[in-house]
């Protein structure tokens, strides 16, 4: 946890300096800080869980309502637009047809090269399943395609076309915190390269695109339930 903070300071260290632009990297951190926090929260607190046996659906919850809260703060306070955090369900002229286009033949890759993998599971509980249908997108998604997102951009403002959408630094520097926080003593470097760097480019993608958080959730989502449907 400590590299994903030293990595997100390190980056943003233009920004720290930049008095312009100080409020926003310190915001981002913060924001980030709130995130892991509340994540991590019921999993700290002595006893069993609230809710979920398998799966941390209390830290996914208080960390969705944290940044849905800094996001109102940010709106009336800062000047943020609710739009700029992708949360509004309408989409950017033409945003459907080429965001499945691109969407669809990754996600049906990316299903085909878990298949080619050894490990397989014997079975995938009920719980889990409704967990990766719902959870994972919401909340990974309105915190770093969304709050993190609008932060990094104005933190770093250097922006360069990618397949037709502007991809700046701020979205790439939230691409790597995403990456780094998966890392754990179970995932390899081949796992992350694999099956989370291409993902988190692609909601990254897909944000930019539609201007909403819309099509990251679906997506997002429908990419953990096929990892664990090719592994069956």
């Amino acid at each position: 946890m400590m590299l994903t903070f030293g990595v997100a300071a390190t980056a943003l260290l233009p920004a720290l300096i930049d008095a312009t632009r100080r409020w926003y990297a310190v915001a981002l951190l913060a924001a980030l800080a709130l995130f892991v926090g509340l994540r991590a929260l019921p999993d700290a607190l002595p006893g069993p869980r609230l809710i979920g046996v398998q799966w941390n659906w209390g830290g996914a919850v208080l960390a969705t309502l944290g940044m849905l809260g800094l996001a109102a703060v940010l709106v009336r306070a800062a000047g943020f637009a609710w739009r700029e955090f992708g949360l509004t369900v309408l989409q950017r002229p033409g945003t459907w047809p080429v965001a499945l286009f691109i969407a669809i033949p990754i996600l049906c890759a990316n299903y085909w090269l878990m298949r080619f993998s050894t490990f397989r599971l014997d079975a995938v509980a009920p719980e889990t399943w409704l967990y990766q249908a719902t959870v994972p997108g919401f909340a990974e998604e309105l915190a770093f395609r969304g709050v993190l997102l609008a932060l990094a951009n104005r933190a770093l403002v250097a922006r360069r076309d990618v397949f037709g959408v502007p991809i700046g630094w701020g979205g790439l520097l939230v691409t790597l915190l995403f990456v780094l926080l998966h890392v754990s003593p179970r995932t390899s470097a081949l796992g992350l390269a694999v099956g989370v760097l291409p993902a988190a480019l692609l909601y990254l993608w897909l944000r930019v695109k539609s201007g909403s958080l819309v099509l990251p959730i679906v997506v997002h989502n429908v990419w953990n339930l096929s990892v664990y449907a090719a592994h069956l």
